[in-house]
């Protein structure tokens, strides 16, 4: 399964409340590096990765728009939806190898 193919079950999963499914998609080495403000934190490994998913609260929904797919990793312009909160448009960035997902990049627009 490339990037794109991936990429699609993985927001499918994830915006129908399947977390477990969507986290499955990961590798065990998983890497996510989520920006805010001038500071970046580095989430390594299913546990700490897959646990942000898991935490997260109840209806988040991530929706990708404009995709850009570059082989092993997917871009695409994304929309993070969480009850109760404003929304917020996000550059996301994966990388996808042998149908797993290995890093994640999340930054504000």
């Amino acid at each position: 399964m490339g990037a794109v193919d991936t990429m699609e079950v993985f927001f499918e999963k994830l915006n129908e409340g399947d977390r477990e499914g969507a986290v499955a998609l990961m590798d065990d080495r998983v890497e996510m590096r989520i920006h805010v403000g001038d500071n970046a934190r580095t989430l390594r490994g299913v546990e700490q990765v897959g646990g942000w998913f898991l935490r997260a609260e109840p209806g988040l929904r991530m929706i990708p728009g404009e995709v850009r797919d570059m082989g092993s990793t997917y871009q695409a312009d994304l929309l993070s939806l969480r009850p109760g909160a404003p929304s917020q448009h996000l550059d996301a960035s994966f990388r996808v190898e042998a149908g797993k997902i290995t890093s994640i990049n999340l930054a504000p627009r």
